[in-house]
């Protein structure tokens, strides 16, 4: 079981930080459109945030089944918890961004733009440390 949740948990991170990337890209794209264009691109980047909605879940999902599942130990795992810090991160970039992305939705403020690509920035970085480091928490 702990090998399915660890797979699961390997690729979730990994389709997190292909997600980010296809977004930072998406949002660098866009800023420099007009008309129906923009709005295709704004229409991909809801699809690409609701998928890493359910990424960010599954994330948490399989994080949790995998520290269940640590053996008890007499000392405490930093790899796992610095990567615990980092997937805290990834949420609350992704969530900040969301936040943004609603907001210039609804106001149709563009300049809110380069705040919008440093959050998916900051899911990207965050869900790439977080791999990395899930690879050396799980080594064993």
């Amino acid at each position: 079981m702990k090998t399915i949740l660890l797979t699961a948990h390997f690729v979730a991170i990994a389709t997190g930080t292909g997600m980010s990337i296809a977004n930072y890209i998406n949002i660098r794209i866009a800023a420099g459109e007009q008309g129906e264009r923009r709005a295709v691109l704004a229409f991909l980047r809801r699809v690409l945030a609701r998928i890493a909605d359910v990424v960010i879940l599954a994330i948490w999902i399989t994080g949790i089944g995998l520290w269940l599942s640590l053996p008890p130990a007499g000392e405490t795992n930093v790899w796992f918890v610095v990567k615990l810090g980092f997937v805290v991160l990834l949420t609350l970039c992704h969530g900040l961004a969301r936040m943004t992305a609603g907001r210039m939705m609804r106001s149709g403020d563009q300049s809110l733009y380069p705040r919008l690509e440093l959050l998916v920035s900051g899911v990207w970085v965050s869900a790439l440390a977080a791999i990395i480091l899930a690879v050396l928490a799980f080594d064993s």
